[in-house]
């Protein structure tokens, strides 16, 4: 059975390879390269894309016919399994690149301010639906909501104001308390700072000091990630290179552009349990670094104005 893959992302390798699946899920496989020691990621999707993505648009077909340790190859861009019928076609997919890096969100523009309000509320919104661990305002706000969100407080606030003030030594200290911190395929604390990330990287413009503080802190964050698990630790591998998933990236785009942030904010907070709401979290939280609008708590708009705290 051979189907063709729709899209790849920019860091998947066109050429030969070899991998061995490293896990396996209803929607999604991990394969791991052999020798690079990383991932890439077969998606069974009709928009989601990664970095590091395979992504095949087929109804009716579980990737758990696949299992962990099976052997697979591409071979003249067929991507084929041991002892499995599967077959992806990867000749005809288009190449998708996340454009985040692109992006020179304006803060002190009117309607992306109010774009990233939006989002804002409804993010703590979805949040306090769901009963989830991690809330936006509680965690700006030290002491405050779930015992996850306590721990993860005292290091964010730490984060943000480093960040602000171009300190790295104080931003690793800070990104060091929360990777791997809660549960999951991917942690809280590591989903945070792969937003925050995303926000820096949105903001970045040709500044040469932003610029070379995100390479900086990028470095340490590949070094820190040695203590997350195998599938964080490539999600902040890509992060560190500007690279991060469609939902997250079209999200960052309409809050750029101040239009259609509703609906890619709700598409972003559907990603996982609260993966995407802790991702989007920490890129609401990442945009308003160097903006002169430091977000203090209880929280304030982007604009610097006080404001009746969203809840």
């Amino acid at each position: 059975m051979q189907i063709p893959a729709v899209s790849i992302g920019s860091a998947v390798r066109r050429e030969n390879f070899d991998a061995m699946i490293q896990s396996v899920f209803d929607s999604a496989a991990n394969l791991r390269l052999v020798h690079q020691n990383r991932l890439i990621t077969l998606l069974i999707s009709d928009h989601y894309e990664l970095p590091q993505g395979i992504r095949i648009n087929t109804k009716n077909l579980s990737l758990q016919s696949l299992t962990v340790g099976l052997r697979a190859a591409s071979r003249g861009g067929i991507l084929r399994f041991d002892s499995s019928p599967l077959a992806i076609d990867l000749r005809s997919a288009s190449v998708w690149t996340c454009p985040i890096p692109e992006l020179n969100t304006n803060m002190q523009s009117p309607d992306v301010i109010q774009a990233w309000s939006t989002a804002w509320e409804l993010l703590n919104r979805g949040q306090r639906s769901k009963n989830t661990e991690v809330v936006g305002n509680d965690l700006l706000q030290l002491n405050t909501g779930s015992l996850l969100s306590q721990r993860l407080g005292k290091p964010v606030m730490g984060l943000i104001s480093s960040v602000e003030s171009f300190d790295l030594q104080g931003a690793t200290r800070a990104a060091e308390k929360m990777i791997g911190l809660g549960p999951g395929v991917t942690p809280s604390g590591d989903d945070i700072l792969i937003g925050f990330l995303a926000g820096l990287w949105s903001t970045a413009e040709e500044d040469s000091m932003h610029l070379s503080f995100i390479h900086s802190f990028a470095d340490a964050l590949r070094q820190l990630a040695k203590q997350t698990n195998e599938i964080s630790r490539t999600y902040l591998y890509y992060a560190a290179q500007g690279q991060f998933s469609s939902s997250l990236s079209t999200l960052a785009e309409a809050i750029a552009m101040g239009r259609q942030v509703e609906q890619a904010t709700q598409n972003a907070i559907r990603v996982g349990h609260s993966s995407g709401m802790d991702s989007v979290t920490g890129l609401l939280i990442g945009l308003c670094i160097w903006n002169k609008q430091i977000i203090p708590h209880p929280v304030t708009l982007p604009s610097g104005e006080r404001e009746q705290e969203v809840t």
